[in-house]
């Protein structure tokens, strides 16, 4: 399960345009560390590892999630190759999706960000309990309607 957390890292990391400096900074962890990281060398205390995540914008549901998918592809296609770069992994991850344009990509980012957040939402309402559904992003606690 935690072959794929640096690789899951470096993409992230990298769909979010930030360098590793800038991560490393902003979680208060030196850079070296964070290579270590990403290539696999070191496993992230629990501790660092939210900081860093939480400097990427991302819960550690979707994290570990990005970590299942690679580790999935990885099963079912053998091994993969240390010499791709995140942008390659993360075309490998997918099963190849040809030649996409920077645009496409971004949206297609998006869209899987958005989706991660939809599933989370589902299943933190399923551990919450029967109650009312209520729309995404609805307020708990409903207006009093003048009648």
């Amino acid at each position: 399960m935690f072959k794929n957390v640096g690789r899951a890292l470096t993409l992230i990391r990298e769909l979010r345009g930030k360098t590793q400096a800038t991560v490393a900074s902003h979680s208060g962890i030196g850079k070296s560390q964070l290579s270590k990281y990403e290539n696999g060398k070191e496993i992230p205390k629990l501790e660092s590892l939210e900081r860093v995540l939480d400097c990427l914008g991302i819960g550690s549901f979707e994290f570990f999630y990005t970590v299942h998918l690679l580790d999935q592809r990885a099963a079912s296609l053998g091994e993969v190759p240390n010499d791709m770069d995140s942008a390659a992994s993360a075309v490998w991850a997918t099963g190849g999706l040809a030649s996409l344009s920077p645009a496409t990509e971004e949206a297609f980012a998006s869209v899987f960000i958005l989706l991660m957040r939809l599933y989370r939402q589902f299943l933190e309402t399923l551990l919450r309990g029967p109650s009312a559904p209520r729309a995404i992003g609805a307020s708990p606690h409903p207006e009093p309607r003048d009648e």
